[in-house]
């Protein structure tokens, strides 16, 4: 069986080059405490509210860095970042976020890393202890208060300032009571 040619006369051919992402985002990432993609490409804070904004606050990307895009659309989004850095150094003063967790107690810390590995927000670290252990510790700059390391402490070292376990147990008995 002979299938027929197909003959196609067209004005202009487009050739799309892949673009895949820079492999030192990672330790990029890293550095500036700032998520990716599963693709390898840095992560927005929220795809309506903040989409110039990284979860760290004060670090904004624009074109390829996000995914890839066009040209005009890469330049939209770089005036749009340098707008957003432009409210923040128009400022004489900056106050940091009220709402973070932290170690209340570095001697009930085990050092399992449990609480670094489920911050999306690289806010945890570990660092020594007395005695050679590593315990955590929160950097109250890039900690959105989330409470997600509270969640994943087994010890109850870490708690968020403004929810503490006993506020949270106060707020589900009064709902019970009810």
């Amino acid at each position: 069986m002979r299938l027929p040619w197909l003959i196609i006369n067209p004005d202009m051919v487009v050739l799309g080059a892949a673009i895949i992402p820079n492999p030192e985002n990672e330790e990029l990432g890293k550095m500036l405490k700032v998520p990716l993609t599963k693709e390898g490409f840095f992560l927005e804070a929220h795809i309506k509210l903040r989409p110039l904004d990284f979860a760290t606050e004060g670090v904004f990307f624009a074109g390829l860095a996000h995914a890839p895009k066009g040209i005009v659309e890469s330049a939209e989004q770089g005036a749009g970042a340098v707008s957003r850095a432009l409210t923040i150094l128009s400022k004489s003063e900056i106050q940091a976020e009220g709402a973070v967790s932290m170690v209340k107690d570095d001697s009930l810390c085990r050092g399992c890393e449990k609480c670094a590995e489920g911050c999306e927000f690289n806010a945890i670290e570990m660092v020594d202890y007395i005695g050679g252990t590593r315990v955590s510790k929160i950097n109250p700059i890039v900690c959105k208060g989330c409470g997600a390391c509270a969640a994943q402490c087994q010890t109850g070292a870490i708690t968020p300032l403004h929810f503490a376990t006993s506020q949270i147990n106060g707020m589900v008995e009064a709902a019970l009571a009810k």
